[in-house]
């Protein structure tokens, strides 16, 4: 399995709380529907909390400002996931899902990572 890790940052002046609601609701159901265009086997959205506890650790090591969120989109495999790329319905559906995202993220101030697990404890 192939996940892309979405580190997101709200867009500014967005109150945390309306960008949990968009990204839960609205947004959280254009992935559903296009799921099976895009190869999409499983969606999880990691929304932040604890943001006191957040800042003292900031502090404590030096990071940089949290992230609202963490979405962990996978693919069955990376063939599944370049599909999801270039197939020419998944390019259509992948402009819709862009245009979004656009709504509620802080796209520059956000991060994509392609992962494949390593277990170590579980």
């Amino acid at each position: 399995m192939v996940t892309i890790h979405y580190c997101l940052r709200r867009k500014p002046g967005m109150s945390f709380e309306d960008f949990s609601a968009y990204w839960r609701g609205p947004h959280a159901e254009l992935v559903r529907s296009i799921a099976d265009k895009l190869g999409i086997v499983r969606y999880v959205q990691n929304h932040a909390i604890l943001p006191e506890i957040a800042a003292a650790m900031k502090g404590m090591r030096g990071t940089s400002e949290p992230f609202d969120g963490v979405a962990a989109i996978s693919f069955a495999t990376p063939e599944d996931l370049a599909r999801g790329n270039t197939d020419p319905e998944a390019a259509e559906a992948q402009g819709i899902l862009a245009q979004d995202e656009a709504e509620f993220i802080d796209i520059p101030n956000s991060v994509i990572l392609f992962t494949q697990a390593h277990e170590v404890i579980g």
